[in-house]
């Protein structure tokens, strides 16, 4: 205790070498609405000491005194960092004089021999209670209600809008407000309503209803209070309706409780009771207009007010090193609702899901961002494009179309890459064989026989020369055969695409065993993508993601088992090129990748 006294002594009287923040003045006034004839403060506030405060002339009150000073000072500590904050508060008292909607002007003081000028502050007086008011006139004060008096003029609940004329996806404001003239001893946070049925609806918090502000309604005074605030986007067009909700109160009432006396005469006891109410609101129509036609292909439903940024880590690297691609959209609407945007990457790229985070910076504004992971499969130099993000301004009433930077990437070969055969996106040439079908010429001579040997004039020789005439044609339409299917590559390698993968699979359980991760996700890689390239008969070179699953769709491979296909593809990817374990362990990942191979060759015969 005595070392926290001394540091609060030690710390007072350095406390004047401490750096100021920038002077603040602030005015408000307390109550904002009143009578004819109520007094009311106006408060200044400042975090340094006023030397010299002007109230400029307020015609429509008279002070009845003041300036009431008033001074409090904080210190605390963050992370080893002394700071203090000071408050000085000055405040007059006043009395309104005439009806109407005012503003003080904003208030001249003097800090520090500087001159500083507080806000304006807007003030709202209507007609006495004893005197005839412009509008209905109304009975003000929130004590207890009188008995069989409390009406939908004396307490309602209201659904206020900002906007009742909006366009397709724009925001509107939306709050529950409780309006009241009596004294309301429970109020049912809890209720569900307003249905908004037909928009999206983002809740915003409200601190708990505590304290009721004092409002002018329709010539009147009531206290106030924010009981739900809800940020809405219409999802249709046309006439919207929104249905009336139900709110359930306690008012505290006065009764006459009468007691008979027998020496004196009956008196009548005032006493208050809790009455419960069913408040009902009104309903409430909003006019959705649909988007102008005349928007861009790069429109995906952005309503709003919007800025477009983006960064990339780095612009150099290699074909085993991926790169990050951040897509940035701040500002002012339906920020939520914007869909993935359209980015266009370069054949020799792969792209990954992006990573979506979407950060709100107060009910109305906020962020959203897209950050792609690009992995780079072959060396040289690229252009990533531009990316167009295009929304809807309710104001102008116009489309806005944003780009972002166009980025040159150069890459160079990673080390130890050795899967560059079998990754789609690679640019090499088609497989070509060069096929050797030509027999050469005999040049020894044959043994020859003498005309009037018995062997030509027998049945023998005719029935041997037939057989050897008829095994010629048979061994001649046999190399014919050969040849066209030595000249067709597609039917080679389709006869190949089993072995050659149970082959690769093979290979990679070895390497699973042995514990070597890398070439283990290389070799099964390979192996899927040159079964895949065999059996559907797509050159290496356009064979991809996109290609591979047509061409398994237009076969009747149904999409679970195609689902599953790329699946293993994509953990194998994750792991040899972003160096991030998948969701499947190598052991899993190996057999399922046997089991879709297996699947593949039931359906690919």
């Amino acid at each position: 205790m005595i070392r926290f006294i001394l540091f609060i002594l030690i710390f007072s009287s350095f406390s004047g070498c401490i750096s100021a923040q920038d002077v603040k003045l602030t005015a408000a006034a307390s109550p904002s609405a009143m009578r004819v004839g109520d007094q009311f403060n106006l408060t200044f506030t400042s975090d340094q000491e006023v030397t010299e405060l002007e109230l400029p002339d307020i015609e429509m009150a008279e002070i009845l005194g003041g300036p009431s000073q008033g001074h409090s000072q904080s210190v605390y500590s963050v992370n080893g960092k002394i700071t203090t904050s000071s408050t000085y508060q000055y405040t007059y008292f006043l009395r309104a004089l005439k009806e109407g909607k005012f503003t003080i002007p904003a208030v001249t003081a003097k800090i520090k021999n500087k001159t500083y000028h507080s806000n304006p502050v807007n003030i709202e007086v209507i007609a006495a209670q004893n005197q005839p008011a412009r509008t209905n006139p109304g009975t003000s004060g929130t004590g207890p209600a009188k008995s069989g008096q409390v009406n939908e003029k004396d307490v309602f609940v209201s659904l206020q809008l900002d906007k009742k004329s909006v366009y397709l996806g724009e925001q509107i404001m939306a709050t529950v407000k409780i309006y009241t003239k009596v004294n309301l001893s429970g109020v049912d946070n809890n209720f569900k309503g307003p249905d908004f049925t037909g928009f999206f609806t983002e809740p915003i918090e409200v601190p708990p209803l505590r304290n009721l502000q004092r409002e002018v309604v329709n010539g009147d005074i009531y206290y106030t209070g924010v009981l739900r605030k809800m940020m809405i986007i219409p999802q249709k067009t046309g006439e919207v309706t929104i249905q009336p909700f139900d709110l359930d109160v306690a008012v505290r009432q006065e009764i006459q409780r009468r007691f008979a006396d027998p020496f004196f005469e009956n008196f009548d006891i005032p006493d208050v009771q809790e009455i419960p109410l069913k408040l009902k609101s009104r309903t409430m129509t909003i006019q959705v207009k649909p988007l102008p036609a005349n928007s861009s292909p790069s429109f995906g439903g952005a309503v709003g007010n919007f800025n477009f940024s983006s960064t990339l880590n780095k612009l150099k690297t290699t074909t085993s090193d991926p790169l990050t691609l951040k897509l940035t959209i701040s500002g002012k609407g339906n920020i939520k609702l914007i869909n993935e945007l359209n980015l266009k990457i370069p054949p020799d790229f792969e792209k990954y899901d992006p990573v979506i985070n979407t950060r709100a910076d107060n009910s109305l504004s906020g962020s959203k961002s897209f950050e792609y992971l690009l992995v780079p499969r072959n060396a040289g130099t690229y252009e990533i494009e531009p990316v167009e993000f295009t929304y809807f301004d309710p104001v102008t009433e116009q489309y806005r179309t944003l780009r972002s930077q166009a980025y040159s990437v150069e890459v160079e070969k990673g080390q130890g890459d050795s899967l560059m055969a079998v990754i789609p996106g690679i640019s090499k040439e088609d497989i070509k064989l060069i096929n050797q079908d030509i027999r050469f010429i005999k040049i020894k001579t044959s043994r020859l026989r003498s005309g009037n040997s018995f062997w030509a004039d027998s049945p023998w020789y005719y029935l041997m020369y037939g057989l050897i005439t008829l095994i010629f044609f048979i061994l001649a339409g046999l190399q014919r055969k050969m040849a066209r299917e030595k000249t067709d590559i597609a039917g080679i390698r389709l006869r190949k695409a089993d072995r050659y993968a149970q082959r690769r699979l093979r290979k990679s359980a070895g390497l699973l065993k042995q514990g070597e991760n890398n070439r283990f996700y290389e070799e099964l890689l390979g192996a899927i993508w040159g079964y895949l390239s065999d059996k559907l008969r797509i050159p290496l070179s356009i064979l991809s993601q996109e290609t591979a699953k047509s061409a398994l769709e237009s076969r009747s491979v149904d999409g679970e088992l195609i689902e599953s296909l790329f699946r293993v593809t994509g953990e194998c990817e994750m792991a040899r090129y972003a160096q991030v374990s998948g969701n499947l362990g190598k052991e899993k990942l190996y057999q399922e990748a046997l089991e879709v191979i297996t699947a593949l060759q039931q359906r690919l015969r």
